[in-house]
């Protein structure tokens, strides 16, 4: 794969995960400034940042996290330098796939063979 197509997925793949994680984070605020404007005594807002990991965590859909963790594995891949390759069959990847699908970790053969599988 060309070094120019590469940069340009794992720009996606960051942009993506960033996206993911400021709305996050945008939300989180949001309700962290709300707690303290509400109350003048600290422990609230010690407690409401002892538990800021399980709120992130939680207002992460499963679509979220599943997403976020499919990025996270592509960069991985990427880093290992297997990225482009499917995992199943170990042939490459259409560059063209992983252009619009950049997470992808599947050929298109082997991806089809999977949902028909779950049908």
């Amino acid at each position: 794969m060309k070094k120019r197509v590469m940069e340009v997925i794992k720009r996606k793949l960051v942009q993506s995960m960033n996206e993911i994680l400021e709305t996050i984070n945008k939300e989180l605020s949001d309700e962290i400034a709300q707690i303290e404007s509400d109350s003048v005594i600290g422990d609230i807002v010690d407690k409401a940042n002892s538990i800021l990991e399980m709120q992130i965590y939680d207002k992460l859909t499963e679509k979220e996290q599943e997403k976020l963790q499919e990025i996270s594995d592509a960069l991985k891949r990427i880093e290992d330098g297997v990225y482009g390759k499917c995992v199943v069959c170990g042939k490459p990847i259409e560059e063209k796939r992983l252009l619009a699908i950049p997470e992808a970790k599947m050929c298109i053969m082997c991806k089809s063979a999977q949902e028909k599988k779950k049908a």
